[in-house]
């Protein structure tokens, strides 16, 4: 009986320093079931952090009503010709907060003279107003209705937070085999992942049929290195999304679409997107502000400029900033679009 208070004291402070000294535990998500039993086909809900980070920008007010043409009121206009004076400045206002509410309008635009094109920043922001443009106009069967805007990817900051470089590949080392570029300072295993498959499928053209159909290997149409690309990419692109790998496929039989959810559908059409984006808009946009970027840690250069991936627009959720409707705010995003007809397939392979 001597033995109990201590015994019972011991174990509250054991408690307490557990608390204390022991990283917060998330609980585990719930999940809803959308496949049959077994198939591991579960959505799990968004945590809190994937809830704050995805919510919409403030409204952007009205500007003084001007319907004089943006051409005619202002100096140099080139891609937002089609609107009108009041529309354009209520645009430039919103993407001045979306894309840099520190630098202000002097990010882009030269100080006392904002007709001129001498800084690099704003003849890229023509190519990526057009991209918008394209994205909303190309491709509804993965933006949807609801679109995007410059605040899809930039959330307040002049480079998107999740985006990747390419760069050369690591030189090889006498004593190693195949080196790899991981990400040594990543926090899950999903970031850990070398982007050397981003390359491969969010840029080139590389086939996604990488499961075999026979119980080894043999006869089987891609390398094992393809494979391995593709599962690191699909890995990437699940950490990006929020989701795991039943939120489009039946995990007891990848390769079949008839078992697959619809969102396989705008997952496949979201790849081919993004490869658009990356080949026709973001790899030139480097010939308009050529950079060389080095990240925190990471002693290998960074060539050209930042490249899409799920991430870039998801931030971690099955819907991009709740799924709100952004166009509905700004429908000068929608187009015209010059080049519609980069638009991708309308049937999924297979």
């Amino acid at each position: 009986m001597r033995w109990g208070p201590a015994l019972l004291l011991a174990a509250v402070a054991g408690v307490v320093i557990f608390l204390v000294t022991v990283p917060d535990w998330s609980l585990p998500r719930r999940g809803t079931q959308l496949g049959g039993r077994a198939s591991s086909m579960i959505q799990f809900a968004a945590g809190p952090a994937e809830d704050k980070l995805n919510r919409p920008p403030p409204e952007i007010p009205a500007w003084a009503r001007d319907i004089r043409p943006a051409s005619a009121a202002f100096r140099n206009v080139k891609v937002l010709s089609d609107l009108n004076a009041g529309e354009f400045m209520r645009l430039q206002t919103a993407m001045t907060q979306w894309v840099s509410p520190q630098q202000g309008c002097g990010f882009c635009h030269v100080s006392g003279d904002y007709a001129s094109d001498a800084k690099p920043e704003k003849r890229a922001a023509r190519l990526m107003l057009t991209m918008t443009r394209h994205i909303n106009s190309a491709w509804p069967d993965h933006v949807g209705a609801g679109g995007v805007t410059c605040y899809s990817c930039h959330r307040g900051q002049p480079v998107p937070a999740q985006v990747w470089y390419w760069h050369p590949p690591v030189p090889g080392h006498p004593m190693i085999d195949g080196q790899e570029d991981y990400h040594e300072t990543a926090t899950t295993v999903r970031k850990f992942f070398p982007d050397e498959g981003f390359e491969e499928y969010l840029l080139e053209k590389t086939s996604g049929l990488g499961q075999s159909q026979t119980p080894l290997p043999s006869g089987q149409a891609v390398s094992q290195i393809e494979v391995k690309r593709l599962y690191e990419v699909m890995m990437q692109m699940s950490d990006g999304i929020g989701v795991n790998c039943g939120f489009c496929h039946n995990s007891r039989a990848f390769f079949d679409w008839r078992q697959s959810t619809p969102q396989r559908w705008t997952g496949f059409s979201g790849i081919q997107m993004t490869r658009n984006i990356n080949r026709d808009y973001l790899v030139p946009l480097a010939a308009i502000s050529p950079l060389t970027r080095q990240g925190p840690g990471d002693p290998a250069p960074r060539v050209g400029n930042a490249l899409a991936n799920c991430a870039t627009c998801h931030q971690g959720a099955p819907k991009p900033l709740g799924g709100a409707d952004l166009l509905k705010t700004f429908p000068e995003l929608k187009g015209p679009d010059p080049h519609v007809a980069l638009s991708g397939p309308t049937s999924p392979p297979g």
